[in-house]
């Protein structure tokens, strides 16, 4: 029992150190937030959106399997929170299987993917910040 408590000290006092010179050394860079908060995300400009979703403006691509009973009203829902002069334009596609979102920038790239259920608070935020 002494020595997994010595164990345990020790841990703590090395974690300790190696944060401190992390801290000194690391030329005050500090991890941040991502931008986007999808389950799935693509830095812009690297994932084209398919042939025929506008550009100008945001979109939302929605492959909603038939069994997903919810998943437009609460895809509705995150939108419906948005002011009307961002509200992405909205394409469904019929899927057999997996149900799933993904957000499209003004500039047609696929930028963030959300499996159903998703949090909506995420996919609000996330089109706020794709139509800035």
């Amino acid at each position: 029992m002494k020595a997994a408590f010595a164990a345990l000290g020790a841990a703590a006092a090395l974690g300790a150190t190696g944060a401190a010179v992390a801290h000194a050394f690391g030329g005050g860079t500090s991890l941040g937030l991502p931008e986007l908060h999808g389950q799935v995300t693509w830095a812009p400009g690297s994932r084209p959106a398919p042939v025929g979703i506008p550009r100008g403006r945001t979109a939302v691509l929605a492959f909603v399997a038939p069994g997903c009973t919810g998943c437009l009203a609460e895809l509705d829902f995150a939108i419906g929170r948005l002011p009307a002069s961002i509200r992405p334009t909205v394409v469904r596609h019929a899927v057999t299987r997996d149900s799933l979102v993904l957000l499209v920038d003004r500039s047609g790239y696929v930028r963030a993917g959300y499996t159903f259920p998703f949090a909506p608070a995420f996919v609000e935020g996330d089109l706020r910040t794709l139509a800035r």
